[in-house]
This record gives structure tokens, sequence and C-alpha cells, in this order.
């Protein structure tokens, strides 16, 4: 690792290693191994799962420029009744929310945005200008807990802010597939996603088909660049690989780990 490390990044890391360290673990691109979109331990075609080469096949430069995922997720486990991962990822947007759930994830989203600040631009050649997250049918609106996770991303003016509304067929719609119509961008919001660079915020990825879908509505709308931010990628040890693959990482979750993987990130111990 090269560089020095800012005592407020270090003291921060430290954090998140005793919060999340024992059951979230970084979602990395793994060449020959796992996904270099989602994530999975799949790979088929140019790095990619059957899933989102078929995405890739369909939309194309449509589809959001990269996404950055930030740790797996046990779905469900051979040995244990509900894995501490899956645990934080449903409640923490739970009626009423489990506090630390929502804090860690919060954290880790706040990380990742400011230690690799400088990494993001370099990388994906801009900075993100404006921001927004994946509504949800059940809690279309900013009250959804993802919202507030996206309150959390640095170096975004509130001027950058926006929401995504659902189609109004949204509920027609297939679940589990990719749609250039899921999502609408209002006409008010025109200015914050027309030439501009989006992050759009997720907190779950399993088949990223609403992810994807948002994404295009950006792309549609005249947005320069899409970037998806999401936190976890959902996994199951009776998917193909899966467990083996889970079973294999023991280092836990690092917040200097680049989720933008930049050559030169002075934090990322892998470097």
């Amino acid at each position: 690792m090269t560089g020095s490390p800012d005592p407020l990044f270090y003291a921060t890391r430290q954090e998140l290693v005793q919060r999340v360290g024992g059951f979230f673990r970084n979602a990395r691109h793994v060449v020959g191994r796992t996904c270099r979109v989602c994530r999975q331990p799949e790979t088929e075609t140019a790095g990619l799962c059957s899933r989102c080469l078929t995405h890739k096949s369909e939309f194309g430069a449509r589809l959001a420029d990269v996404a950055l995922i930030l740790t797996y997720v046990r779905g469900w486990s051979t040995t244990k009744r509900v894995d501490q991962s899956a645990h934080t990822m449903r409640a923490y947007k739970a009626t009423p929310p489990a506090q630390k759930c929502a804090q860690d994830l919060a954290y880790m989203v706040a990380a990742a945005s400011t230690i690799h600040e400088h990494c993001i631009p370099a990388v994906l050649g801009s900075r993100w200008e404006s921001i927004t997250f994946v509504p949800s049918a059940k809690t279309p609106g900013a009250s959804h807990p993802v919202a507030e996770l996206a309150r959390t991303v640095r170096g975004v003016p509130r001027s950058g802010r926006f929401l995504l509304s659902l189609a109004d067929n949204f509920h027609e719609l297939p679940d589990r597939a990719v749609r250039a119509d899921r999502f609408t961008v209002e006409d008010r919001y025109r200015d914050r996603v027309e030439g501009k660079h989006v992050l759009l915020v997720e907190d779950t990825w399993v088949t990223g088909s609403k992810a994807q879908s948002a994404a295009i509505t950006l792309h549609d709308a005249g947005a320069a660049k899409v970037t998806i931010l999401c936190v976890a990628r959902w996994c199951r040890d009776d998917w193909t690989g899966h467990k083996e693959f889970l079973d294999s990482l023991d280092t836990p979750y690092d917040a200097y780990v680049c989720p933008v993987a930049a050559p030169n990130c002075p934090y990322d111990p892998g470097q």
C-alpha cells in the first residue's frame, strides 16, 4: 500500500471492522471467477455471468456504466438458521428498522464514498454530479430506507439530489426482468440528469433487474454516465458455486478495499 493513511480514515476503517467485519466480506471482481458487473461467482463470456451477459446483449450501453458493490450477503445458509449478513439487510428496512443495522450500512456507504473520493473520478473519468436511488413499490418516495443510504454519500450537492418515479404500469411488469419502462424521470428533474454523471444507490443486488432498469431510464433521459452503488450482492448456499465461494472468503470487510479498483488507490491493502 502506498501513501500515509489519514488518521480519520483509519479510525473509520477500524470501527467498521468491529461493527461488520464478522459477517460481511468485500465484493471484488476476481478475473475468471466472479462477474465483473454483479460480482457473483459465475463467469461466461467477457467476464460476465449469464444474467449480466443477457442484459448486455439486449440493452448494451443503456445499462449502467459501472456497478460498485461493497459486500456479499449469504441470503440462505446450510449451517445457520439466518446468517447475520442477511439479517442486517432485512432488519435495516423493517418496521420499525433496526437502528444498528441501518447505521452499519450507512457507515459503509459513507466510508466508501469518502475514503475513495479521489479514486472515483480517476477511474470513472468524472465525479458524481447527481444522485438518486432505486425506488420501491412499497415505499416509492424519499422515506424508503435506501434514501437514507443515498444521503450519506459524500461529494454530491443538495441541488443534485432527485427522485425517480415508478411508471404507471410498474405493477404490471415482470419483477425479475430489466425493462426500459419501469421508471421515469419527472420533467422537474431533467436538468439534474441531462449531461450529468448520476449515482444510483441500491441496497441489494439479486438479479440487478431494478437497478439496471433505473440505469436505462437515466441514460434514456440524457445522463452522460450512470454508476450504480449497491451495498450488497445477495448470494445463497444453494446457488451454483456460491457456498464454496463464500466459504473461501475469510477476510473481514475492509473500507480500504477500493470499490472502483483504482490502480493507484493509496488505501487499498491489495495494492
